[in-house]
């Protein structure tokens, strides 16, 4: 269900305090009188006493703050901004500018999982950021969030002539007879592409913000939610087939046309076809599966996301390195020993669920941690600070020159279990994925991308 129905003040609410709780007072207020709540004291002492537990900053200056009251629905949200910056986390000196105050009706056992990741999502998005802190007059943000999940801001968007990159991707999946038309849809400021997209294969949408798109257009076939983290024209191939191949969105014997770009350019620039059974190996080793079977996609897609945003932001602007050991834990906990007391031990499955957005900024700051996090299948973390001692016997392909201790662990503990594991460099930012003892894929953020992130974290930091 789009999030946008719950959107209860309809404009972006102007936050005037520097101060983390005078600015959730603020935004509480115009949400309880549209709520009909006369005191919000409650509801802003349960959002205090959850930020002491656990911040909510998302980074990229997003705060998504939580609170139950009595609703109707079944929850209600209100969205303030603040162009100068709400000092949101003293402990990373962290400055809010876009804070969206999520109430969840406390009679109901909603789960919140859903909502906040198309929250997350929706608001992490670059466009989406600059249009609302871009306005010089109230922004109607529940129409831009509808309109948004309604194939974006296609119906606000002047129709343009046909793009002949997309005609010529078009002519080679009839031509080809390819199975899949995969499109990287962030290289695009909009959504007006898919006007011109008509064919018979399927067309596969990868974004990183799923809540842009419906199912409900009968233009898409499917949505693959793709990591927001910059990577090369080759590694957004890499990702998108990954991903394609572990929904069965595709298979291997299938001919897939994939169309890319730069989303600095704002446009397609790049067609690659692929034959997955031949050329893929580039790519994937000959793997008979890609997922381990007790592994769901969509906890593959939020662990890739994550560790290409720990690739890319570090931690502290200092760069950070960490393992994801996931699927066949009843197997994989025989080859793990605690370095230190484990720090997820006692919570909740619903607080150390990875599908939730919120557990992102704890998983990035315990990544400085060395050792390994463990997790189920369906993305329940287990533990972090893992020390992975596979067995001594285990045989693991020559990994290439550069690769440390961190990808030898990695390596072997997949060749003994029936484990995924995935990698972040700390000297290099390059996010590689194990099973069966060998590296199936490697990506690469482009040159470019490492110096404007550099750029950016020493820019914020000043």
């Amino acid at each position: 269900m789009p999030f946008s129905r719950f959107i209860k003040v309809p404009t972006v609410v102007e936050l005037h305090a520097s101060e983390k709780t005078e600015a959730l007072k603020e935004l509480a207020q115009p949400l309880s009188k549209a709520l009909g709540i006369r005191k919000t004291k409650s509801i802003i002492d349960d959002m205090l006493k959850r930020e002491e537990a656990a911040s909510t900053f998302m980074g990229q200056g997003l705060a998504i703050p939580q609170s139950r009251a009595e609703l109707k629905d079944s929850f209600a949200i209100a969205v303030g901004r603040s162009i100068d910056g709400i000092e949101y986390d003293a402990a990373r000196s962290a400055k809010a500018h876009i804070i969206v105050l999520v109430i969840v009706n406390q009679s109901e056992p909603s789960n919140t999982i859903e909502l906040l990741s198309q929250v997350d999502s929706f608001f992490r998005a670059d466009v989406v950021q600059k249009r609302i802190l871009s306005a010089d007059t109230p922004l109607n943000i529940r129409a831009l969030a509808s309109s948004w999940g309604a194939s974006g801001e296609r119906a606000k968007t002047r129709k343009k002539d046909g793009n002949p990159v997309i005609g010529a991707a078009l002519e080679l999946v009839r031509e080809t007879r390819a199975s899949a038309l995969l499109v990287f849809a962030d290289a695009v400021p909009d959504d007006s592409f898919l006007e011109q997209i008509r064919t018979r294969a399927k067309t596969i949408i990868a974004t990183c913000t799923k809540s842009r798109f419906s199912l409900k257009d009968k233009r898409i076939s499917a949505l693959i939610h793709a990591p927001a983290f910059p990577v090369s024209r080759t590694g957004q191939i890499k990702i998108g087939v990954l991903l394609a191949l572990s929904r069965n969105l595709i298979q291997k014997t299938d001919r897939v046309v994939c169309l890319s770009g730069n989303s600095r350019s704002g446009q397609f620039d790049t067609i690659v076809v692929l034959n997955i059974s031949t050329e893929y190996q580039l790519f994937l080793s000959g793997a008979s599966t890609i997922l381990p079977p007790d592994v769901k996609p969509e906890v593959l897609e939020r662990l890739l996301a994550l560790a290409g945003e720990i690739a890319a932001e570090g931690r502290e602007g200092k760069p950070t390195g960490t393992i994801f050991v996931v699927g066949d834990t009843n197997t994989v906990n025989g080859y793990v020993r605690q370095l230190i007391i484990n720090p997820f031990r006692g919570y909740s499955e619903a607080e150390r669920n990875i599908l939730d957005p919120g557990l992102g900024e704890t998983m990035k700051e315990f990544a400085a941690i060395d050792g390994a996090f463990i997790l189920t299948g369906d993305g329940i973390v287990l533990s972090a600070g893992s020390y992975l001692r596979p067995s001594s016997e285990t045989e693991i392909e020559p990994l290439p020159s550069g690769f440390g201790a961190r990808h030898a662990a990695a390596a072997g503990i997949t060749a003994c279990t029936g484990a995924l594991a995935i990698t972040i460099s700390e000297s290099t930012g390059m996010v590689s994925m194990f099973k069966g003892g060998a590296i199936i894929m490697t990506i690469s953020k482009p040159i470019e991308a490492r110096k404007g992130i550099v750029q950016k974290i020493s820019t914020e930091r000043m």
